[in-house]
């Protein structure tokens, strides 16, 4: 059984300033793998599936949802992956590198922080050690002070 897509059509239809329902045929379904394959990267990335217990239900934090969709229209809006376009003497050019969905980096670290959020391995500890230039009492040493 696959997981659901972390963010929904109706979530792209937001961010491109479209009525609800816009995206139909075969965009819709461009839209759904691009949100499915956004999803799969997202939680490779967190090692999280952010599903409810019912196995349906997505569960992730809204920033998580974001940076699905954001990936996800990078892919949508631009599926040949085209990098440049002249218009005199009309010219084009395809993409250098990938042309499907992928994270930026600042997009991975946003999803490792919203992962360890509420995991217990988050936060800030500190730790005191005795300092090198003082001399702790003598009755810490086992044999009376050291000369």
């Amino acid at each position: 059984m696959s997981l659901p897509s972390l963010a929904t059509v109706g979530d792209m239809e937001k961010r491109l300033g479209l009525a609800p329902g816009a995206i139909t045929g075969a965009d819709l379904v461009r839209a759904g793998a691009a949100l499915d394959d956004a999803s799969a990267l997202v939680r490779a990335e967190a090692a999280k599936d952010w599903v409810a217990e019912d196995g349906v239900t997505p569960q992730a934090p809204a920033v998580v949802a974001m940076v699905v969709v954001t990936a996800a229209l990078r892919s949508y809006r631009n599926p040949d992956g085209y990098q440049g376009e002249s218009v005199g003497s009309y010219s084009y050019q395809y993409a250098q590198g990938a042309t499907s969905v992928y994270l930026l980096g600042p997009e991975k670290d946003v999803v490792k922080r919203a992962a360890r959020v509420g995991s217990g391995s988050y936060g800030v500890y500190t730790v005191r050690t005795p300092s090198a230039y003082s001399s702790p009492p003598a009755d810490e040493f086992p044999f009376g002070r050291l000369a």
